[in-house]
């Protein structure tokens, strides 16, 4: 595995531990909030592997904060790759941990994930389509665990609500619910510097997305809420910093879109079944049954809203293309 790396580097006052491959099962990104008289806040933590907490404890060196005068964290939403380093972090000490009530109950309990990642329906999904591959046994957790990027869970949390105002420091954050990617997932928007936290909406490819999670739909519309803001800046969770938001909104939009053409093109000559579509848009066969049976739900629901398609059992039926 190629050694983690991130550059250390400040946003309009907001310090930033960027991680320079943006690829699962590499860290997000951490943004650190100083505060003069308490300490400081994280927003996202990181994976829980020695590594990306390496990379972390070298941020606050450089900007000479210590870990135990962490008093808050605010999650982005409950993924390992956001909130991994949790476990470790509790060890040193005990702050706030806030997240949208959304995600509160991964946040408490990583179990719950396997419902929000739609694990039950992508096995659902190929037992229906007559698929020979057995994943019934497949484990989360175990997967994120052999990832290198385990789930950690918080021993207690603040949840937080869409258009809360968080001070942190000398930030006053917007919080905006942007769901699609996770239940929960939020934004932060701090109106002042016009600087936006996008979370994982937003950065070099589309995050993957879920039915349960808000699916194409729900990600669509959150882009849409982050366009609205006319932020200055975008500081995604993955990836560098973005000095192009509407430019960089508009290509996640468009590839999200481009996916959903493919699912049109694939139906022009008639009815196809879930398994022909699921691998007409996610060409890698690894990703056929997780992430990639979620997403084909996601635009097949979509599609099925917009009367599109029809569906009768596994299989799909063109209408209006």
């Amino acid at each position: 595995m190629t050694a983690l790396k991130a550059n250390f580097v400040k946003i309009k006052g907001i310090c930033a531990i960027l991680i320079e491959n943006p690829s699962w099962p590499n860290p997000a990104n951490i943004f650190v909030i100083p505060d003069d008289d308490k300490g400081f806040c994280l927003i996202d933590v990181g994976c829980g592997s020695d590594s990306s907490i390496k990379l972390l404890l070298e941020g606050l060196n450089k900007w000479q904060l210590d870990i135990k005068k962490l008093h808050t964290i605010i999650l982005s939403h409950a993924h390992p790759d956001h909130m991994g380093a949790v476990g470790w972090i509790l060890e040193k000490t005990r702050p706030r941990v806030l997240i949208h009530h959304q995600d509160a109950a991964p946040a408490l309990d990583p179990v719950n994930l396997i419902e929000a990642f739609d694990i039950p329906l992508a096995k659902q999904r190929l037992i229906s389509d007559g698929e020979t591959v057995d994943f019934q046994q497949f484990d989360l957790l175990k997967f994120f665990k052999d990832c290198g990027c385990s789930m950690n869970a918080a021993r207690k949390i603040h949840q937080i609500h869409d258009g809360e105002i968080l001070a942190v420091g000398d930030c006053v954050f917007e919080v905006i619910h942007t769901p699609g990617h996770s239940p929960g997932h939020i934004a932060l928007f701090e109106r002042q510097r016009s600087l936006l936290l996008a979370g994982d909406l937003v950065g070099p490819s589309p995050a993957w997305y879920t039915p349960t999670s808000g699916g194409v739909v729900g990600y669509l519309e959150s882009l849409t809420k982050l366009n609205k803001l006319d932020a200055d800046i975008i500081c995604p969770s993955h990836g560098p910093i973005i000095k192009n938001p509407a430019g960089a909104i508009q290509k996640i939009r468009e590839r999200l879109l481009k996916r959903e053409a493919l699912l049109k093109e694939a139906l022009h000559d008639g009815s196809r079944s879930f398994m022909d579509l699921n691998k007409a848009l996610i060409h890698n066969p690894m990703l056929h049954f997780f992430p990639g049976c979620a997403i084909t739900e996601s635009h097949l629901i979509k599609l099925e809203m917009e009367g599109i398609i029809r569906r009768e059992s596994h299989i799909v039926i063109p209408l209006n293309l």
